[in-house]
C-alpha cells in the first residue's frame, strides 16, 4: 500500500481475536505493521469476536480495555496511537487524551454531532465564534438542493443521516419525524424544511396554551 499511494497509510483494528487476551498479540501486530511503515494506528479496545455474535454485538459486547492501548503508546512512542470505542463525552475524550495521541469517536458523533461543535474551543483553544443548528439545517437544506440539481440525488437520501442534529434538545422528536416522513418525499426539501421548523414552533404555543 506504500509502494501504491503517496497519502499516509493508517491502520484501525481491535486489540486481539476471541479469547486472545494477550497484550503480547496486540504489541506484536502493531510492531509488525509499523514495521512496514504504518505510523498511525487507530486501536478500536475491545477484540474481535470471530464466532458467536453480530457485528453489532460485537461493537458492544467485548469489553473495552484501553489499558491496552495507553500502554501501546508506550512501548511506540513514535506512533501515533488513536484510541476508539464506546467514547461518548467530552470528559472521556479528555481523560484519554492524557494517554494517547488522539480519540476517534463513531456512533456517537453520528448520533450527537452537536457534540464535535465544542472540540475546536476545548481542544485547540479556538475562539471562533459557534454556528447555530438553525444554520446548520439550513446549510444542509441548500446542500440537498444543490446535489439534487447537480446529482440527481433526493433529498431524504442526504436528510437521514442530520437526524441527530437536535439530540437531546426539546422537540428533537417531531424535527426528526418531519424529515423522516416518506409521505413527503416529493416535496423540495424547503418545503420540507419549513415543516420541520415549525414542528418547533407548534410545540412553543401548545407549551404556552398549558
Amino acid at each position: 500500500m506504500r509502494d501504491a499511494v503517496s497519502i499516509p497509510v493508517t491502520v484501525k483494528h481491535r486489540i486481539g481475536i476471541d479469547k486472545i487476551e494477550s497484550y503480547d498479540f496486540v504489541r506484536d501486530f502493531v510492531g509488525t505493521v509499523s514495521n512496514a511503515g504504518c505510523e498511525v494506528f487507530i486501536v478500536h479496545a475491545r477484540n474481535a469476536w470471530l464466532q458467536g455474535l453480530s457485528p453489532k454485538e460485537n461493537r458492544e459486547v467485548p469489553p473495552l480495555r484501553f489499558d491496552l492501548a495507553y500502554q501501546l503508546k508506550k512501548d511506540f512512542p513514535r506512533l501515533t496511537i488513536v484510541v476508539n470505542g464506546g467514547i461518548k463525552t467530552q470528559e472521556e475524550i479528555t481523560q484519554h487524551l492524557q494517554h494517547a495521541d488522539g480519540v476517534m469517536l463513531g456512533r456517537e458523533a453520528y448520533y450527537n454531532p452537536w457534540l464535535m461543535t465544542q472540540w475546536d474551543a476545548l481542544f485547540w483553544q479556538s475562539s471562533e465564534a459557534q454556528t447555530s443548528r438553525e444554520s446548520v439545517e439550513e446549510a444542509m437544506v441548500v446542500y440537498m438542493e444543490r446535489a439534487h440539481q447537480e446529482d440527481g440525488c433526493p433529498w431524504y437520501a442526504i436528510a437521514r443521516h442530520m437526524l441527530g442534529l437536535y439530540h437531546g434538545q426539546r422537540g428533537a422528536r417531531l424535527w426528526r419525524q418531519v424529515w423522516s416522513d416518506h409521505r413527503l418525499k416529493p416535496l423540495p426539501p424547503r418545503e420540507v424544511w419549513k415543516k420541520a421548523r415549525r414542528a418547533f414552533v407548534d410545540l412553543e404555543v401548545d407549551t404556552i396554551a398549558t
